[in-house]
This record gives structure tokens, C-alpha cells and sequence, in this order.
């Protein structure tokens, strides 16, 4: 995959939702491309982990010139309908979930081993809350759009707020399969070795983390619909 960057006048042309959109977009690309490493892995064939893992850098490069163009060409003397610094601090909420993407591409290829057969199945449950999380992100970034487009009315208002409340619900569910899950790791100390327990642990953590972070997006979204 080559990327190629997009002229400075067509980055002008898009209101600063619309880049914001495009960069939520991007990440869940990402998210779904790590669900396909996440596969790989589980199931051993780091070859193609390895390629993928690529791809999710690639990608995590595009993402980045976008969030840069974002913030270079929102000077403050531009009128934003939002909080300036609200709405920033969206993006970075956003852009810190496919810096996870990436990170967790970079700890697994640390230690290339499989994952216990036992663990497995609780692993694809916690990655599958890291993936509702990121989609969840991505549509209320959209209706956060929405709402801008329809000069904040009321029902666009209402919906974005049942996406925010949708991914409270995700980001908790996430913290009940790490807590299930980090305890069953510890529970094997006699049965795998103490790097396995941390590179496992920490791989919950990083995991559990998308959530969170998703989470702290729509915390974002939620301030800038309140006007």
C-alpha cells in the first residue's frame, strides 16, 4: 500500500469535521486490519502478521498527516460553531486509539508465541469490544458532523448522545472481560512463564485501552453538544 499525500488546497476545502471524519475512518481501516493480524497471530501464522502489521503503519502514517493538516490549518482566529480546544482534544482522543492499533502490532511482534489454547476464546471476546468501541467512535464522530451540518438540532443532538451513552456501555463491558481475563492469566503462573504472564498482561491492558479511549472521545463529542 503506497500512500499518497493529498494536495494542501484539497485538505482546505474540508471543514475541520469533515478531516475529522476522514481520520475516524482511518482508524477503524486500521481496527479492522488489526482484527486480521489479531487472527494471524492467534492462530500462528506470524508471516502474515508481519504484513499486515505494515499495512496498519501505513495507514497509521495517513492518519497522522491528517491530524496535522487538521490542527495547522485551524488557527485561532478561525470561528469554529464548537470549543476549539474540546475539539482537539477530540482528535487526540481519536488519534491515541490508532497509536494503540499500532503499539499493539509492535508488542505482540516482541514475543511471537502463541496464545494458550485456554486463553484464546477470551482474547477474540475482548478484541471484539475493542472493535465495537472503534465503530461506535467512528459513527458518533459522524453524527457529530450531523449535528454541526443541521445547525444543532435537536434530534441529531439526541442520537449523537445515544452513541455516546452506546460506547459508556462498550468501554464497560471491555473493563469486565480485562479484569476476567488478566486474573485467568495470572491464575496460570505455574503452567507458563512469567515473560508469557507480562507480554500477555500487558497485551490485555493494550487492548482494554481502545475502549477507553473511544470512550473518552464520545466524553469529547458530548461537551461540544453542549452549548
Amino acid at each position: 500500500m503506497k500512500y499518497v499525500r493529498a494536495p494542501i488546497i484539497e485538505t482546505l476545502r474540508k471543514s475541520p469535521f469533515e478531516a475529522l471524519v476522514e481520520h475516524a475512518g482511518i482508524v477503524k481501516k486500521s481496527a479492522q486490519l488489526l482484527r486480521e493480524e489479531m487472527n494471524a497471530y492467534l492462530d500462528g501464522r506470524f508471516e502474515e502478521f508481519e504484513k499486515l502489521k505494515k499495512e496498519v503503519e501505513e495507514l497509521e502514517l495517513k492518519a497522522d498527516y491528517i491530524k496535522s493538516n487538521i490542527r495547522n490549518h485551524l488557527p485561532k482566529s478561525v470561528k469554529m460553531p464548537v470549543d476549539r480546544s474540546v475539539f482537539l482534544s477530540l482528535l487526540g482522543e481519536v488519534d491515541k486509539v490508532e497509536d494503540l492499533i499500532q503499539d499493539i502490532g509492535e508488542w505482540i511482534s516482541m514475543r511471537e508465541k502463541p496464545i494458550p489454547d485456554e486463553l484464546r476464546g477470551e482474547f477474540r471476546k475482548l478484541f471484539d469490544k475493542a472493535m465495537e468501541s472503534v465503530e461506535a467512535c467512528e459513527c458518533a464522530v459522524m453524527q457529530l458532523n450531523t449535528v454541526i451540518e443541521a445547525s444543532f438540532a435537536e434530534p441529531e443532538r439526541k442520537r449523537a448522545k445515544e452513541l455516546i451513552q452506546r460506547l459508556h456501555e462498550v468501554e464497560h463491558e471491555s473493563d469486565i472481560i480485562e479484569r476476567e481475563l488478566t486474573r485467568k492469566i495470572f491464575g496460570m503462573e505455574d503452567r507458563i512463564s512469567p515473560v508469557a504472564i507480562f507480554h500477555l498482561s500487558k497485551l490485555v491492558f493494550l487492548l482494554g485501552d481502545i475502549a477507553n479511549h473511544a470512550e473518552n472521545a464520545g466524553d469529547r463529542i458530548r461537551a461540544l453538544l453542549a452549548r
